[in-house]
């Protein structure tokens, strides 16, 4: 007789528009939190405290409020399903707004033939490319290294890809670059890969 009794008051409920309102509520408010809980776990991967404090504080706001109804609902099982799918959505929603904020930097290491002059054609389009000597079973090559900020490596590869079809890359992350601020007079990559490629020329020796 209770499940008869519920069953006829959710129907009344859903007639009356309060069960589709709480539940998108819940699902909408789950994406934002989620959102913001994916924003500040890559943030701290990328060393942004201030970013990554602020999203952790937001999300947290809003997940207190959102489990609060889902708790004072217990018996409306639909809104823990409501509850999961706005989890999912919040991580894949957080993901594809980082992917379009690119945050941070990015070394991207290359290897060119040499006859392709690659560093060159780069230099002249002011990218600060550090140029090593390498080898390989093939022949000489060029291994260039290029720091650049995350949202401008997309045309960066193009530029290769149009240059030397047949470049071989990988992208990495990193968490500073030498300088803050990009000067057009000042190679803001060039200390730090100069660093690198020491090490490479001359590796660590026991003291």
């Amino acid at each position: 007789m209770n499940f008869f009794t519920d069953l006829v008051d959710w129907i009344t409920r859903v007639g009356q528009g309060q069960v589709w309102l709480l539940a998108l509520g819940i699902f909408f408010a789950r994406i934002v939190d989620q959102s913001l809980g994916t924003l500040r776990t890559i943030s701290i991967f990328r060393g942004f405290k201030v970013l990554a404090t602020i999203f952790g504080f937001l999300e947290v706001l809003i997940w207190i409020n959102v489990v609060a109804q889902v708790i004072r609902n217990l018996d409306d099982w639909y809104l823990g399903v409501v509850y999961s799918a706005g989890f999912a959505a919040g991580s894949f929603v957080g993901m594809w707004i980082e992917s379009r904020l690119a945050f941070g930097h990015q070394v991207v290491r290359i290897i060119s033939r040499r006859e392709k002059n690659l560093a060159d054609q780069l230099w002249e389009m002011n990218y600060p490319v550090v140029e090593m000597d390498g080898r390989t079973k093939s022949g000489e090559m060029d291994i260039l290294f290029v720091a650049e900020k995350r949202k401008n490596v997309p045309k960066l590869l193009r530029r290769i890809h149009e240059i030397d079809k047949e470049a071989f890359f990988t992208v990495e992350d990193v968490k500073q670059v030498g300088l803050k601020q990009r000067d057009p007079s000042v190679v803001w990559g060039e200390k730090m890969l100069e660093d690198v490629s020491s090490w490479v020329k001359h590796p660590l020796r026991k003291k």
